[in-house]
């Protein structure tokens, strides 16, 4: 791969899974393994071909600006007059994380399916495939158009595998993801045309190439008044629509509990560790660089509904009885970290969640996997059938554990460098205005934080006890039902699952999660370095605006080193006498 330019590299990373999808179809005719087998080898070439990518992108010259984007394809569709569009695919700081990440699980999910899935194998693994493909699209689209086509194309792989290979309610799950995300992506894709025509009333060209529309708003902002119309705050609300169900935000969740339920392993796995932050990417794309002013207006509600997210998904976890639906509401309650520290709008915080969204979804979608192995193995999800598991598979409890440590931020692992930004990003962002009245409840909302991070642990490490340790507890296998609605054989699980530790395909999906999760968490900076400059100049407007506002003293913080500059920001440093 060595002689394929950086740009091309990119296109044939996201066209192998659409080839993959092709194989898998053809592969049919000669049987469930072939499939398999071929969905695999796809996802491990396209994993290579990606991580080779990201080495390229990470080893590119000194003196090359880390804010140039990276593999940079530019067709032109439409430069005539006074249009100018192209249809643009490459990478950056803020992206180059996630479309790594996709790669990887990926291939998680299509491991993690390898025993599960015995109807449709061919329809599965394929709609598998082009999900790959629409996220790894959705990450390095630098044009509005086609970010649009790949974030939609997103909702109909995931629409499909969860409602043919879910379980009992997996068509009311999949019709309530698919209405509230079209519903949301509608207004967003709204919000976007109307930054392009104020583009172009203003440049007299339209394009929709995001960097050129994001210096261009920069340059000619939409107007935040009431002679303007509000305009800037009306597109910030249509972009707020998409986006806020789409991580999602507290109260526009309800879907997420039942669509994570209802989904087959696999589809968790990309839904937790991939598709939920797209949400949080498209703020940091868009909003906070493009509607600086509003985002400034609206960070104090954020955060505060970040800080609800956070404790409500942790109160309502504390009380499920499902172990699956007990995960997705942690991952409710940790998405409300990310929310925080991006209207944090300090830098250290925004590093934080930015790293975060990875930390996330490596973790998450370990406890989606192993939650789904269970399943495999004892027909039940129900934690009160469920008991002394430690015995009889120990690496799978070890792996488990990991992944939950990871989740409640154990020092170490990587968790806890991601949910230590933010939180220290935001005592500082408290402490910066501790005497105007009006940022009290910013250091209220910091301390109610730190209180979610207790009461993750308190569920996450009571259901590791109860479901792990103790008595043995398990239901016989004639069991039809788990107890919550989900066919014990309902499309692939089986009574001839042998009840034995991890298998090999099971270890090759979680091993390396559980090296990054280790890595990360031991090596942060090698990960925070290079997302460093790409967020400072994607949030810098919003928070000058937000320092404007609040009429808070001009930041000058390095990109890169937000940890020192928090340290001389406080009354006392390290470096004082």
């Amino acid at each position: 791969m060595n002689g394929l330019s950086p740009a091309n590299h990119l296109l044939l990373v996201i066209l192998m899974p659409l080839v993959g999808a092709v194989v898998a179809w053809l592969m049919g005719s000669r049987g469930q393994q072939a499939v398999r087998q071929s969905a695999a080898f796809t996802a491990v070439a396209t994993l290579v071909a990606a991580g080779w990518l990201v080495i390229r992108f990470l080893t590119r010259p000194a003196g090359l600006s880390a804010l140039e984007p990276f593999a940079v394809i530019e067709v032109p569709w439409l430069v005539e007059g006074m249009f100018d569009i192209r249809l643009s695919l490459g990478l950056d700081g803020l992206s180059i994380w996630l479309f790594g990440l996709s790669a990887l699980l990926s291939l998680t999910a299509v491991l993690v399916s390898w025993d599960a899935i015995k109807e449709k194998p061919v329809g599965f693994y394929g709609l598998l495939l082009l999900l790959e493909a629409a996220m790894l699209g959705v990450f390095a689209a630098r044009d509005i158009i086609l970010f649009y086509v790949f974030f939609e194309f997103t909702l109909v792989p995931l629409f499909f595998l969860i409602g043919i290979w879910g379980h009992d309610e997996r068509r009311k799950a999949a019709v309530k993801f698919f209405v509230y995300t079209l519903a949301g992506s509608v207004l967003s894709f709204l919000g976007l045309l109307a930054i392009v025509l104020w583009h172009a009333s203003q440049t007299g060209t339209i394009t929709f190439d995001i960097a050129g529309l994001t210096a261009g708003l920069q340059a000619h902002p939409l107007p935040m008044t009431a002679a303007g119309g509000w305009l800037q705050w009306l597109v910030f609300l249509a972009l707020f629509a998409g986006f806020a169900v789409k991580v999602p935000i507290v109260p526009f969740h309800t879907w997420l509990p039942l669509a994570h339920v209802e989904a087959p392993t696999g589809g968790s796995v990309d839904l937790a560790g991939v598709l939920l932050k797209i949400g949080i990417y498209g703020f940091l794309r868009f909003s906070l660089p493009m509607l600086p002013e509003a985002s400034a207006a609206a960070a104090p509600w954020l955060v505060g509904l970040g800080v609800f997210g956070i404790l409500y998904g942790a109160l309502v976890a504390l009380v499920q009885t499902d172990l699956k639906r007990l995960i997705a509401y942690s991952s409710v309650s940790h998405m409300g970290y990310i929310v925080l520290g991006l209207f944090a709008l300090e830098p250290l915080a925004l590093e934080g969640a930015n790293l975060q969204l990875i930390n996330h979804g490596l973790s998450s979608a370990g406890l989606f996997a192993l939650v789904g192995m269970i399943y495999e193995r004892f027909h039940t999800r129900s934690i009160a059938n469920l008991g002394g598991i430690a015995a009889k598979a120990p690496w799978l409890t070890v792996l488990f554990m990991l992944f939950t440590f990871s989740s409640i931020g154990l020092p170490g692992l990587n968790g806890f460098v991601g949910e230590f930004m933010i939180l220290a990003g935001s005592f500082q962002r408290a402490w910066a205005g501790v005497a105007e009245s009006f940022f009290q409840p910013y250091l209220f909302m910091a301390v109610s934080a730190v209180v979610g991070v207790v009461l993750g642990a308190w569920y996450m490490l009571w259901a590791v006890e109860r479901v792990f340790f103790g008595p043995s507890r398990e239901p016989p296998r004639s069991h039809s039902t788990d107890g919550h609605g989900s066919h014990a054989h309902h499309h692939g699980a089986h009574d001839d699952v042998d009840r034995c530790d991890l298998r090999w395909h099971e270890a090759a999906a979680l091993l390396p999660l559980a090296v990054f999760v280790v890595w990360i968490g031991i090596m942060p900076q090698a990960f925070l370095s290079p997302a460093a400059p790409a967020i400072e100049q994607s949030a810098r407007a919003a928070r000058e605006a937000f320092a404007d506002r609040m009429n808070l003293p001009p930041q000058d913080h390095a990109a890169g080193s937000s940890i020192a500059a928090t340290a001389s920001s406080l009354p006392y440093s390290p470096s004082s006498p």
